[in-house]
């Protein structure tokens, strides 16, 4: 594959704020070596795009290269050696138990296929440089991972020789085998043999799995919903891949390797970030069954960017929305591959009101000022898989950017067996869907107020004080301390629940006219635990989700926090996030936040067929604290206020200021003006006698 390298920061920023030559464009390529004795996957610096004369071994201090070829992401090439190579074998040796257990087989099958499902085996569980792999054998109908079999078989795929690879170990009816022959064996001869009788599903609107509509429909007679619209055309400017809007400026990519991102990101000219982004994708099963409980994902080894394509018009994306192709270059590959409508950016009306006051009363002011949040999205949704990934990137008008990641698509499940219990419901006959732990990185490089920044905390604590009516009385309130962090060590974040604090991140020669920091508060809205032992297992495959918040000093070798061969790497991790935490000062530095996201998952019949989104959003806002001297959308002409008609003569009515914007006309719908006209004091107080409560 190869993807965009990204230049030395520093000749990103001179290029762009001091007219100084703009950086080479370089390529990142990742190669399986599979010629070389012993082979290896190697990554090259290439460049200067379009008309490269080098390609030189990227050399890093938190990434080694080359590579083990046992730890390389599973791959187009390597599928087609399995199913042609090793499915034939299995066939061969226990097709006819498949065809009497499930009524299908994986080779010359006609209609009746059974599929499979790759869980890759950490190194770290083996304690060696191995490459393993279990399959899970599901049937190939609509959709393939609500109807899991119990049967599957553990792969050694070390070498770059497929005629070499083996199955090790064979899981059948609830019951270990230590290989296909061994099942045979017992199968036939062993009256104790447990055996498993299924019907091959068919295909039908019925078929719970399928997303076909069934049923009673509502509403009906059929009613369309809701669209939006936008009136005086489009509010956003894309040239290229740069994106304005409103005070908002920013260039958005989709990377191969690790999916969307937003670079040198401004509001009104000054810079907030200069990088936001995905770094890595991770979600961890449980199980009873040896397939379910090494099923261990971590999604860059399935090149997360390359998985967004195809957004529906309508559902995935408004109708009104602007579609952007992206181009990849990968494996079967001679020309660059274009993925048609990748990702999408649109304006919204969250239905929500970014702010708003209703003053009835003559004696209170008697004016109602209020503006709608309307908002741009960036939008990408990886389908990884059986999951599929929202990522949204989410710019207000207040000067705040929400970095938003939900899950939906279909859920992972293992055939019932009594001993699936602590780890998932039965949702049907035939099968549990497994507990899991959907995890999201993403990385933020602030710079606010330029690259010289500092992390504090605003501690919330409770503090006893005399209450001054009664000297003789003790009085709880609750105060905040600024606590100013000094190390990378010191700033990893793990939330406490009774230790309530404020994220912020400053520029200490940067303040208001009164001395306060103008700063940007991180808030974050969907974080869990990881509650895998620290260091044990694959768990040292994710270290960056040990916490809730990291802050480093950026690093040009730092550039992401995991490695797309961290499916497979645990023993000796490729890159390993914890090492990017050590002593040195994070003050007045150029800062890196590092944040985890995360939610468990019981699934639950109502994921059935695809998970819904509701109750799922996971996000982080960056949002202005201090950092401007007022709330900047007081300069937006959606501002809309209600006031008298004519200053202190209540009686004349009311007046609508829409600031120069035209009437947002519904079809059939009274207007706003209409209406204050015919009851001025549903809104403000008109009449001295009229007064709500």
């Amino acid at each position: 594959m190869m993807d965009l390298l990204l230049p030395p920061k520093q000749r990103v920023l001179s290029f762009l704020d001091s007219q100084r030559p703009q950086p080479a464009r370089e390529a990142r390529v990742m190669i399986f070596r599979g010629d070389k004795m012993p082979p290896v996957v190697e990554e090259y610096r290439v460049g200067p795009l379009s008309n490269p004369t080098y390609a030189n071994l990227i050399n890093g201090t938190q990434r080694r290269n080359p590579v083990s070829f046992s730890l390389r992401p599973l791959a187009n090439v390597e599928f087609g050696a399995i199913i042609h190579h090793l499915l034939p074998v299995v066939d061969q040796k226990v097709g006819h138990i498949l065809l009497e257990s499930y009524g299908g087989k994986f080779w010359d099958c006609d209609a009746n296929c059974l599929n499979f499902y790759p869980a890759p085996v950490g190194t770290e569980l083996i304690r060696t440089m191995t490459r393993k792999v279990w399959f899970m054998a599901n049937y190939h109908v609509e959709y393939y991972t609500l109807h899991t079999l119990d049967f599957g078989f553990l792969m050694n795929l070390e070498g770059s020789d497929p005629t070499q690879w083996s199955v090790e170990q064979v899981w059948y009816s609830g019951t270990m085998y230590s290989s296909l022959d061994d099942l045979a064996d017992k199968y036939a001869n062993d009256p104790t043999t447990n055996k498993t009788r299924v019907e091959y599903p068919r295909d039908s609107p019925d078929l719970t799995s399928t997303q076909r509509l069934r049923g009673i429909p509502k509403p009906d007679p059929p009613q369309r919903p809701p669209l939006q619209m936008e009136p005086d055309g489009k509010r956003y400017i894309i040239h290229h891949r740069h994106v304005r809007y409103l005070h908002w400026d920013f260039d958005i990519r989709l990377s191969a390797f690790t999916g969307p991102q937003v670079y040198n990101v401004r509001f009104q000219g000054d810079r907030i970030a200069y990088e936001l982004g995905v770094s890595e994708i991770a979600v961890f099963y449980a199980g009873y069954n040896p397939m379910q409980r090494l099923t261990n994902f971590v999604d860059s080894g399935a090149l997360i960017g390359t998985h967004s394509k195809s957004l529906i018009p309508g559902v995935d994306c408004p109708e009104g929305a602007t579609f952007l192709n992206v181009s990849f270059f990968g494996e079967g590959m001679e020309v660059p591959t274009t993925l048609e409508r990748a990702q999408c950016v649109f304006e919204q009306d969250t239905g929500v009101p970014l702010r708003r006051h209703l003053s009835y009363a003559r004696s209170e002011g008697a004016f109602y000022g209020g503006m709608s949040d309307s908002v741009l999205v960036v939008r990408s949704i990886l389908t990884i898989v059986n999951y599929d990934y929202i990522v949204d990137f989410v710019f207000h008008q207040s000067g705040a950017i929400e970095c938003r990641a939900i899950s939906t698509g279909y859920i992972m499940s293992s055939f019932y067996n009594a001993d699936e219990a602590p780890y998932g419901f039965r949702l049907n006959a035939e099968i549990v869907a497994n507990i899991h732990h959907h995890m999201f990185h993403f990385k933020a490089d602030l710079d606010i107020g330029g690259t010289s920044n500092r992390y504090e905390t605003l501690d919330i604590s409770e503090e006893e004080v005399q209450l001054r009516q009664v000297p003789t009385t003790k009085y709880k309130q609750i105060k905040f301390q600024r606590h100013l962090y000094n190390t990378e060590n010191e700033a990893v974040y793990k939330y406490n629940f009774d230790a309530p604090m404020y994220h912020i991140v400053h520029n200490e020669d940067k303040k208001t006219k009164h001395g306060v920091p103008r700063a940007f508060r991180l808030h974050m809205a969907g974080v869990s635990k990881q509650l895998l032992t620290l260091g044990e297992n694959n768990e040292k495959s994710i270290p960056w989700a040990r916490q809730q918040l990291a802050v480093t000093v950026q690093k040009d070798d730092e550039l992401v926090s995991s490695s797309p061969f961290a499916m497979f790497d645990s023993y000796n991790p490729v890159t390993d996030f914890s090492n990017f935490i050590s002593d040195e000062s994070i003050v007045d530095k150029d800062l890196v936040l590092w944040v985890t996201l995360g939610t468990h998952h019981i699934p639950h019949t109502e994921d059935i067929p695809v998970t819904p989104t509701v109750g799922g959003h996971l996000s982080f806002f960056l949002l202005p604290y201090n950092y401007f001297p007022e709330c900047p959308s007081v300069s937006s002409r959606d501002n809309l206020r209600v006031e008298y008609a004519t200053p202190n003569t209540p009686a004349d009515g009311l007046k609508v200021d829409r600031n120069g914007n035209k009437v947002n006309q519904v079809c059939g719908a009274v207007t706003l003006e209409q209406l204050v006209q015919k009851e001025p004091d549903h809104f403000l107080q008109t009449h001295e006698e009229f007064n709500l409560l």
